[in-house]
C-alpha cells in the first residue's frame, strides 16, 4: 500500500503547498485508489504541515509549488516529494501518479519567499 498526501484548494491540487486549506490522502493498493481522505489542514507556520502530513503516515506528497524548508523536512522523514505538478483535480492527478503520467511542467510564480 502507498499512502499519497496532496494540499488541496476545492477539489484541486493547490498551486502552493503552504497555502492549502485541506488536505487529501489517497490509499493506494495494486494499482488501484481504494480510500480517500480529506482533512482541514492544521494551522499554517514553519514545519506544521511536513510534520503533521508525516503523523498521517504518507509516504508520498505531490504539490505544484512547495518552498526548499519543507522539502528538506519531507526528505529527512523518508517521504518522496514531487513537485511542479500541474493543478487539477486530485483524482485524476493520483490517477496519473499511478499510471506513472503525471505533468511536471508547472512553473511557479511566487514573489513572497526568497525562492
Amino acid at each position: 500500500m502507498i499512502r499519497v498526501a496532496m494540499p488541496l484548494e476545492n477539489d484541486n491540487l493547490s498551486e502552493h503547498f503552504g497555502h492549502a486549506s485541506k488536505f487529501a490522502f489517497f490509499e493506494i493498493e495494486d494499482g488501484k485508489i481504494t480510500t480517500v481522505e480529506i482533512e482541514p489542514a492544521p494551522e499554517h507556520f514553519e514545519g506544521s504541515f511536513p510534520n503533521w502530513i508525516a503523523s498521517k503516515n504518507a509516504d508520498v506528497i505531490i504539490v505544484a509549488g512547495i518552498g526548499p524548508k519543507a522539502v528538506e523536512i519531507f526528505e529527512s522523514k523518508g517521504i518522496r516529494v514531487i513537485t511542479n505538478v500541474v493543478p487539477k483535480d486530485a483524482r485524476s492527478i493520483v490517477e496519473d501518479f499511478i499510471a506513472n503520467k503525471l505533468d511536471v511542467s508547472y512553473k511557479e510564480v511566487c514573489d513572497h519567499h526568497n525562492h
